[in-house]
Formats: C-alpha cells, structure tokens, sequence
C-alpha cells in the first residue's frame, strides 16, 4: 500500500459564503483500505461530511450538520445563506489493479414554507476536479479534468415554480478516469488519482418565508471506484479458461 501525501484544493465558489470562521472546522480522516483501492489523505476543509465508512471499494459519508437555513441566518434575507465544503482524498489502486471509474452520489431534502405567498428558493451545486498523478504505476503531470454533478429538478427549487413543501434531491455522476487520459492523449490505466468535491448549498426566502436545504446524514455522499484487473490478471484467467477448454477436448 503507497500513502501519498496531496495538497488541499481550495474551491472559492462565486456565490456569497455567510460560514463564520468560527463554525468552519477542517476534519482530516486518514486513509481507508477497500477491496481493490486505497483511500488515501481523506480530509474535509470545514468538517460537514463527517468521518467516512467504507464498504468494498466505496466510501460513504454521512453528514449531520451540512445545510444552508435561511430562517437562522441573521442576513437573510436580503442575502441568501450559502454554506460551502470541499472534500479531498487520493485513490491509490493496490497491485494488479487499476482505476476504471469513479462514481459520485449523494442525496439531500430541502424545505420551502410561506404563510403570506413569499418567495423562498434552494440551489445545491457540486463541483469535482479529478488530477492523475500515476498511468501504469509511473508518475505523470498535468493530466487533470473537472465536472459537474447533475442533480434532480437542475439542483434548483423555487416555490414560484415547484410551490412550497419538502422535496427530496439527488444527484450523481460517473467519471470516465481513461477518458481523461485519452483526452490527454496518452495511452495506459490510471493508478493513482486524487479527487476534490466541492459542494454549496444555498438557501434564499423573502420576508415572510423560510427555506432550509440539507444534505441527508444517510447517504450523503458516496464515491465509489470501479476498478479493472491487471493485463497479467487477465493474461492468467484467459490461459486459464484456453487450458479447460482444451481439457475438454482431450477428454471428447
């Protein structure tokens, strides 16, 4: 197992970020053994994933304080309350193995009242950079993507559309990690890699409403890898299943 030490990715998103100082607590978690992959220098910037678990090849986060409330928020309205966190970790394929894809899932609600018809509205957002360091076990540079995660309803809930009540939103993507080195046009299976997430949740409700959006505390957020064998791996199991069928032959 290589434990490889990554720089935190700082995400400075375009919208107005109301988190004190004070409430803003950076988590580091460590490293995480799957069935196939390492989990490496898991670390969140203001502690609201809360520690992961991991199962398989998947880790899972469950959040209990990651939400943007506009009725707690002193300044809104009239500015809407934006909550923001970004979440590093390093994927280190063990030997044999390499990464194939990453999928990215999470889950939240968010709540839209008014007794008087007022607007309230919620946006979630989720960004993710993914940067290669290592095709076939050998170092690289600047192999790097980024997307965006697409959501239920476009992440977007506003009560002059959707009206007013709870609505539960989801949201998910799958990165294609030999894309990104194709892209870059070189050949070979990535072994190494790092991903960021950054995520805002951002709540607004005119005078007379309230609006609240949360990430659930179960199912949160999972990332799980999806791994491929290595060429000898396959070159072994292939002239496995040739040395069968030609057993069978010999015993017609």
């Amino acid at each position: 197992m290589r434990i490889r030490a990554f720089s935190v990715l700082v995400v400075l998103v375009g919208l107005v970020a109301l988190l004190s100082a004070s409430s803003a607590t950076s988590a580091v978690y460590g490293n995480f053994s799957g069935s196939t992959v390492t989990f490496t220098d898991v670390q969140d910037q203001n502690g609201l994933f809360g520690a992961p678990t991991v199962s398989g090849d998947s880790l899972d986060f469950s959040p209990n304080a990651f939400e943007a409330d506009c009725s707690l928020s002193i300044d809104c309205p009239p500015t809407p309350h934006t909550v923001d966190d970004t979440l590093t970790l390093g994927i280190d394929a063990d030997p044999g193995s390499f990464i194939d894809d990453v999928v990215l899932s999470e889950a939240g609600d968010t709540t839209l009242q008014s007794f008087v018809g007022a607007l309230a509205a919620s946006v979630v957002t989720a960004t993710i950079f993914v940067d290669i360091f290592e095709i076939d076990n050998v170092s690289v540079n600047n192999i790097n993507a980024n997307y965006s995660m697409t959501f239920s309803n476009g992440g977007n809930y506003n009560s002059g559309v959707d009206g007013y009540g709870t609505f539960i939103w989801n949201g998910g993507i799958t990165i294609d990690i030999d894309q990104i080195i194709a892209d870059a046009g070189l050949t070979g299976r990535a072994t190494l890699i790092e991903i960021n997430l950054d995520n805002t949740l951002t709540a607004f409700a005119a005078a007379g409403a309230t609006s609240r959006i949360e990430k659930k505390d179960i199912d949160g957020l999972a990332i799980t890898v999806v791994p491929e064998p290595g060429t000898a791996l396959l070159m072994s199991l292939g002239l496995a299943g040739l040395a069968s069928v030609r057993r069978e032959r010999l015993q017609a």
